[in-house]
């Protein structure tokens, strides 16, 4: 299950980011990393982009990135 599979307010548990290494540490920046919190604050019209709240930090993320984020729903 990745992000893009959420719906607005539910939550996940990342287990892994599977992008290159530049984008993968740009979001650990973020506070988008595995064994770390997320929660779906908003999804655009045709679940085009992802605003998450991230352990504190508000992130936006496109859908090709949110897919490519899995995660265990809590």
């Amino acid at each position: 299950m990745s992000i893009s599979d959420l719906r607005r307010g539910e939550r996940g548990i990342v287990l892994s980011v599977e992008l290159p290494s530049a984008l993968r540490e740009r979001l650990r920046t973020l506070n988008v990393r595995p064994g770390g919190a997320v929660r779906v604050l908003k999804v655009s019209f045709f679940k085009k982009t992802f605003l998450l709240q991230a352990m504190g930090s508000r992130v936006a993320l496109s859908r090709e990135v949110a897919a490519c984020v899995r995660i265990k729903k809590v």
